[in-house]
């Protein structure tokens, strides 16, 4: 299928990362705990689901947000991930998304096409960052990474991989 054809293995990715990114994306896997809530209406999806994830290993908000992905896809054989690193596919992931930030997960269809998108944040992440003071911010950011904000980051992914009740917004800091 073109444009997911494209794509690697998580550890494929992995593999490009230097020792130091690999300590914070393992630790950061590690902080990523599932919560029990919904997780029956991941394991109800019956139709194949092609997940291209565009990140880049030194990014703190794809090593946060990308265990989420993986851990709730494995709760069904449907799913399916594959990985594609920013840089050297700039061109690619704006043309699927429409922007060039990372973490991105798309779900594409069997032509490739785009069907629902996931851009940098959670969307209840991105509603406190666009009520929060500019020099806040980064905070709210810190905060995600450690954990703070988990449940949002499983809420939203379970919508973006269903499809339920599912928005995006665009978030520019």
């Amino acid at each position: 299928m073109k444009n997911f054809d494209l794509g690697a293995t998580y550890n494929e990715y992995l593999s490009l990362a230097d020792e130091e990114q690999r300590g914070i994306i393992d630790r950061l896997n590690e902080q990523s705990q599932l919560i029990n809530k919904e997780l029956d209406k991941l394991r109800s999806i019956e139709n194949k689901l092609n997940i291209l994830v565009f990140g880049e290993p030194c990014c703190k908000d794809a090593a946060t947000e990308i265990p989420f992905l993986l851990k709730l896809s494995e709760l069904n054989k449907n799913i399916e991930v594959k990985f594609l690193r920013r840089e050297g596919n700039g061109e690619l992931l704006e043309e699927l998304s429409g922007e060039r930030k990372v973490p991105t997960f798309l779900i594409l269809d069997e032509k490739g096409n785009t069907v629902r998108k996931y851009i940098e944040f959670p969307i209840g992440v991105k509603e406190i960052l666009l009520n929060t003071e500019k020099e806040k911010v980064q905070d709210i950011i810190d905060n995600m990474r450690k954990g703070k904000y988990d449940d949002l980051i499983q809420e939203d992914i379970i919508r973006f991989l269903t499809g339920e009740n599912y928005r995006y917004i665009n978030f520019t800091k």
